[in-house]
């Protein structure tokens, strides 16, 4: 839309699209799929473990869904998001009690995922 675009902003989207086509589009879908699995299986442990109530509202197949899910947290407010936080998690919430969480394939390994399953037992059991 601009037809002088700002030299320093384009460096940087140019360095990110490197990026992106080193690693490549499947290889970022292929490890999505496979972390946003596994960040459901975490959730349902997280479940048993707690006793805590989440529903995924995101499809289960992962043809329909990209790399984010909605959970609803039932009895629970916004405070978790705080809780969250001051781990260095980031979440977004959505009223009255949906967290919404998008593990990352570009920068988010599969112990990412394991260890926000350890501060979210610990974020819905305080």
């Amino acid at each position: 839309q601009l037809s002088n675009a700002p030299v320093f902003n384009m460096v940087a989207h140019k360095v990110s699209l490197d990026i992106f086509t080193e690693v490549g589009m499947n290889a970022l879908r292929e490890k999505s799929i496979l972390l946003t699995s596994y960040l459901e299986y975490i959730l349902k442990e997280v479940e048993t473990k707690t006793g805590q109530s989440l529903q995924v509202l995101t499809p289960t197949n992962s043809a329909e869904r990209g790399a984010q899910l909605s959970v609803v947290v039932e009895g629970r407010d916004k405070s978790i998001v705080k809780k969250l936080a001051e781990h260095g998690v980031v979440v977004d919430w959505r009223e009255p009690n949906v967290v919404r969480l998008a593990p990352v394939p570009l920068y988010n390994s599969f112990e990412d995922v394991f260890l926000f399953g350890e501060i979210f037992s610990q974020s819905v059991l305080s």
